[in-house]
């Protein structure tokens, strides 16, 4: 009898709960609305297979159903073994209660809120990514992630999600069904609320299920918040994927955010322009619009370019530009330890040479009747040479390895442009690279008939050192 005696003291107390205001009410909320708002926490999807990754989904419910009451908004949550009575009343189990279904099972159980969400992980690091929803709306009004490397860090950082998570309910101190009728969003806060631009990006795309201008403004703050621990927003890939393909296209300023990301990549127009086209961005180099002038004539270009000077007239201001570009460089650098063989050596020699020669000579004559002659002679010599050589050598050989690296060399293409300015700006320096985005009015013809493209332009950005490929 005591499960249910119990369903029917919730279903009182759900009963007796006053009606959240609606779009068109005038009552006053504060303190006590806040405290008829019923949470729902629901078990997290646990995606989490390699070994000795295993987590206790129900052990991180419990830990965030603790972080919710201490949030301070005043909000009462309902237990496990309540939700679980409720449910089973209803002939649902709470492994039931995910996917599409989340905001649905809220209702049933008479929340008002609902924290739904998964643990995964992403590389060599934990996450829970957590989610939270207005039942009577069905509109997603809040995301955090946590993260940790162990599953004690990620413990030890569910408090902090959990306020990211209901940071916007405790700032405004009102329902979120008020704040469904106020329409207030703030993008900015939104993105400050985020770990890091990877996850920022995700939550604005669980965004687009309540709100498409939403998720856009969230994703516009993702990349350009400037406070990110490991660096910019230069997920280029992930945004031209096929999930924003239609904001992309659409979205007038969908040019000036792609160009703030290219910026962040390191400004290599050349290479990024074709994954920004593959979603159909109508964003152009100056190199296709000098080539064909009317048919680019009022659409964006995107040009890396030094400032040569700028020319004032009157009130009007013009920025002259020689574009430039990154060539990759090869060169072999060496890697690893060097080895070195030294070796040397000397040789001495010695020669003697000795010669002998003998020789003996006997002869007689006799003519008529003369007397006969007769004698001999005997001759004897010797020779001798010697000599002495000496020889030394010495030579050093080094080994090592070596791999081939490209480093990235800034050249000018030739192109040269002039683009208007709504006024001088002081900090466009002389000599200094930047990505400009213009729309293309045309071309005049420069000395040498060279073509100069004439500019409009609409906003510069410094690209990063650190080229990403």
């Amino acid at each position: 009898m005591r499960p249910r005696l119990l369903l029917i003291l919730l279903a009182c107390a759900c009963a007796s709960a006053p009606p959240s205001a609606g779009p068109g009410s005038t009552t006053s909320v504060g303190r006590d609305a806040d405290a008829n708002r019923v949470v729902s926490v629901l078990e997290l999807r646990n995606k989490l297979t390699r070994e000795g990754s295993a987590i206790d989904a129900g052990y991180v419910a419990d830990r965030l159903r603790a972080e919710v009451l201490g949030a301070g908004i005043g909000a009462r949550v309902i237990s496990r073994e309540n939700m679980l009575v409720l449910l089973q009343a209803q002939g649902k189990q709470l492994e039931d209660c995910e996917g599409e279904c989340e905001v649905e099972t809220g209702r049933r159980i008479g929340a008002d809120l609902v924290v739904s969400g998964d643990l995964l992980r992403v590389g060599d690091t934990l996450k829970a990514s957590l989610r939270l929803h207005d039942t009577r709306a069905g509109t997603l009004v809040g995301a955090a992630t946590a993260a940790g490397v162990t599953a004690e860090d990620l413990d030890a950082h569910l408090a902090p999600a959990v306020r990211q998570l209901f940071a916007s309910l405790k700032r405004s101190g009102t329902g979120a069904s008020q704040a469904r009728a106020s329409g207030s969003f703030d993008p900015k806060a939104f993105a400050a609320s985020q770990p890091s631009p990877f996850d920022c990006e995700a939550s604005a795309r669980r965004l687009r299920e309540s709100s498409a201008d939403r998720a856009w403004a969230a994703l516009v703050a993702c990349v350009e918040h400037p406070g990110w621990s490991r660096g910019d927003f230069t997920y280029l890939e992930r945004l031209t994927s096929g999930f924003w393909d239609t904001d992309l296209t659409s979205r007038s300023d969908a040019p000036r955010m792609i160009a703030r990301v290219i910026a962040a990549r390191g400004g290599d127009v050349e290479g990024d322009i074709p994954l920004a086209q593959k979603s159909r961005v109508p964003l152009f180099t100056l190199a296709a619009a000098v080539r064909q002038p009317e048919v680019y004539r009022g659409r964006w270009v995107l040009m890396r370019g030094a400032l040569s000077e700028i020319r004032q007239e009157g009130a009007r201001s013009a920025a002259v530009v020689r574009e430039t570009s990154l060539r990759a460089t090869a060169r072999e650098v060496p890697v690893g330890p060097v080895s070195r063989v030294d070796r040397s050596g000397s040789s001495t020699s010695r020669s003697d040479i000795q010669s002998s020669r003998s020789a003996s000579v006997r002869g007689s004559s006799q003519s008529g009747n003369s007397p006969r002659y007769s004698g001999s002679g005997q001759y004897s010599g010797s020779s001798s040479t010697s000599g002495t050589s000496q020889h030394s050598s010495s030579g050093r050989t080094e080994y090592s390895s070596v791999k081939q690296r490209f480093e990235n060399e800034r050249v000018e293409t030739g192109r040269r442009a002039v683009g208007k300015l709504a006024q001088a700006d002081p900090f466009l320096e002389p000599e200094k690279d930047f990505l400009f985005l213009a729309r293309f009015d045309g071309v005049n013809p420069g000395q040498n008939q060279e073509p100069v493209a004439m500019l409009s332009i609409a906003g510069y950005f410094q690209p990063n050192a650190l080229l990403i490929q």
